[in-house]
């Protein structure tokens, strides 16, 4: 849940500031002012979907004030990427391409349209009075996501390719490229220390196997290995589990069990997990107890625990949902018995099922006992415990609509398919298809490219088998299998009422 799942290796965290900073060589030079970003904020947000608990006493004012500063969050990073890296172009000499195919296709984050200053969620400029622009990241690079065109504020990136970034950067960031930077002192040390800090830091682990999809936990176990180890842990000693990055409104939900992430393994009031992606900065464990943490408990009762999803886009069909609000609770098909009661509004009633329902191990098995080790000798291990959960939540199902793709991995791209005979889950989907919603089975599209619907799954499996853009079930922690619902459904019927409740939730 929340922010440790948004984790991602260093590699990431950097490559992302640098990509979708190109807007061209004419970049402003000099720092924005937060007076000057505070101003524009009203109206940089008028086409992003946030949606806020009825129930916050606040005044509008103080509930802006700090949503602005979860947006422009930047933890006082230790580790900063200067504007003037790409002052000269060198980007488009080093990767092929421009602004819109690298940052929205080839990176896959959600542009900032409305924005004159920060071109993508989740990138914080600097605000020092008197120093050049300079970038770094929050927890929005991963927490907003775009569905037919629209910015969905706390929904779980779909795109966002984190091998594909970190590569990039190194290739950036190289001996080869840094005397070309316009400022070869100052700026040529940044991107010096950015290299080194990419290089020190990475893991084959966290790489993920499919883009859209985060490698949070194994990267949390790197970082909390090489604190008191001073040398990374081996291949085989990290595990292999990527997973879909869920959204920030189920928050509230599993606040009741004080369980998080999507094996509930992390046991505590916050979910605290998520500092160690500013260890991947290279900072120390000082840093999180000072700065950190305090900064993650300010931000989960000022913001996060106020969000709410977002209302289904498109119409329902209310007498039909009615037929799925009954089967959902009955006694036959039992949804609500795991994944609890919801009022209509956001809100549910969420007992904190954690239960094996046969679907992909993978994830579950990365909670080893050198893990729990790295994990008890760290300062996070005052703040909660880590164990190994025996199954993966029965997650909440608010706005569960924009959830996609379903399962902890994302390995099911609609509900049609989820609710169906497991026989009929695809074998290979396009991740790329992911901001196109499909209004009929609800979930993502399945190809980027139309042409190739009419191409059998075998015929996939052979041309994309290695191909990163594509989710394919034959990768390690990538099954589709488990959830297996159908036997109880019995029929297109009730699958079709089901879904059109889920969409109201």
């Amino acid at each position: 849940m929340t922010r440790g799942v948004r984790v991602l290796a260093v590699g990431v965290v950097m490559a992302a500031w640098a990509l979708a900073l190109m807007r061209s060589a004419s970049a402003p030079r000099t720092a924005v002012t937060r007076e000057a970003l505070l101003e524009s904020f009203a109206d940089d947000m008028r086409d992003v979907v946030v949606e806020w608990s009825a129930g916050d006493p606040r005044p509008v004012r103080d509930r802006q004030l700090a949503l602005f500063d979860f947006v422009y969050q930047t933890y006082e990073s230790s580790a900063w990427i200067p504007q003037s890296l790409f002052d000269r172009n060198l980007i488009t000499q080093a990767i092929v391409g421009d602004l819109e195919t690298i940052v929205g296709q080839s990176v896959g984050l959600t542009l900032w349209r409305g924005n004159q200053t920060v071109p993508a969620f989740g990138i914080a400029p600097g605000t020092s009075p008197g120093e050049p622009l300079k970038w770094t990241v929050n927890c929005l690079v991963c927490h907003t996501a775009e569905i037919d065109g629209v910015a969905y504020f706390g929904a779980g990136t779909k795109t966002f390719d984190d091998k594909w970034l970190g590569e990039a950067l190194k290739k950036m960031t190289g001996p080869n490229w840094r005397p070309l930077l316009a400022r070869p002192g100052i700026d040529a040390a940044y991107a010096a220390e950015a290299h080194r800090i990419l290089i020190s830091h990475h893991h084959d682990k966290i790489d993920s196997l499919t883009r859209g999809r985060s490698t949070a936990f194994a990267a949390s176990h790197v970082e909390l290995y090489l604190r008191p180890n001073g040398r990374m842990p081996s291949v085989a000693d990290v595990g292999r589990g990527d997973t879909k990055t869920p959204p920030l409104w189920h928050t509230t939900a599993k606040m009741q069990v004080r369980r998080w992430y999507s094996d509930g393994s992390f046991h505590g009031d916050f979910p605290l997990m998520a500092s160690s992606m500013e260890l991947e900065k290279d900072r120390p464990f000082d840093a999180l107890i000072t700065k950190v943490i305090p900064r993650i408990k300010e931000e989960f009762a000022s913001v996060v625990q106020h969000l709410r999803p977002p209302e289904y886009p498109y119409g329902i069909d209310e007498a039909l949902a009615a037929q799925g609000k009954t089967l959902f609770s009955s006694p036959e098909v039992g949804c609500s018995r795991c994944h609890g009661e919801y009022d209509g509004r956001g809100n549910v009633g969420w007992p904190g099922a954690h239960v094996d329902v046969g679907t992909d191990r993978a994830r579950l098995e990365i909670v080893t006992p050198q893990f729990v080790s790295a994990f008890d000798q760290s300062p996070i291990a005052d703040e909660g415990t880590l164990s190994r959960s025996r199954g993966y939540a029965a997650t909440p199902l608010t706005g569960v609509w924009a959830n996609f793709p379903y399962l902890h991995n994302g390995s099911v791209p609609t509900l049609h398919h989820l609710l169906g005979p497991v026989s009929e889950r695809p074998r290979i989907f396009d991740v790329r298809a992911a901001r196109n919603f499909d209004r009929e089975r609800v979930g993502q599209q399945l190809y980027f490219d139309p042409s190739h619907a009419g191409t059998p799954p075998a015929g996939l499996l052979q041309l994309f088998r290695q191909n990163r853009d594509w989710f394919n079930v034959e990768r390690p922690g990538c099954g589709n299998q488990g959830h297996d619902l159908w036997p109880r459904i019995r029929t297109d019927a009730n699958r079709r009422a089901l879904i059109e409740y889920l969409k109201t939730l």
